[in-house]
């Protein structure tokens, strides 16, 4: 995403970047109008600190860039692991179970696992760069609007 430097300190600068705001068909007939509920309440832009790598200076147009993999590895902590909890935990409560309380039991291992599944994802913060800030700058290659990936 594309943005404006507003200042810089020490080794840091403060980005100025747009809010997407939503499909962009929104306001067209036909389009989805899922953001309109929203709109009085949003920012048009948001100020974002990042460091400073590329020694951008204040009113320079830079990318924003997100580390690669990090939306997928995010997206695998937050809903693949409380469901292979979920699933692994409704097995295990059906396969100690004697009969007549399977349900039971698969519902509170399904229950169990997902709690631990959520937990040990919030547990694995910062894997993909270990430690490295997710975003970073680049010098703005094409115009507004302009896609160079």
């Amino acid at each position: 995403m594309e943005g404006t430097v507003r200042s810089v300190d020490l080794d840091h600068a403060l980005v100025d970047v747009g809010i997407a705001r939503g499909c962009g068909r929104c306001h067209e007939p036909g389009g989805c109008g899922g953001v309109n509920i929203a709109s009085p309440m949003m920012a048009a832009t948001r100020s974002l600190r990042i460091r400073n790598t590329i020694g951008a200076r204040p009113g320079e147009t830079v990318d924003v860039v997100i580390e690669e993999g990090l939306p997928l590895n995010a997206a695998l902590r937050v809903y693949g692991l409380p469901l292979a909890g979920i699933l692994l935990g409704a097995a295990l409560g059906v396969a100690v179970t004697s009969s007549g309380n399977g349900d039971l039991l698969a519902a509170l291992g399904a229950l169990s696992g997902g709690v631990c599944g959520a937990l040990v994802g919030r547990r694995m913060k910062g894997l993909p760069g270990r430690g490295t800030p997710p975003l970073r700058l680049e010098r703005a290659v094409g115009g507004v609007g302009s896609c160079t990936r």
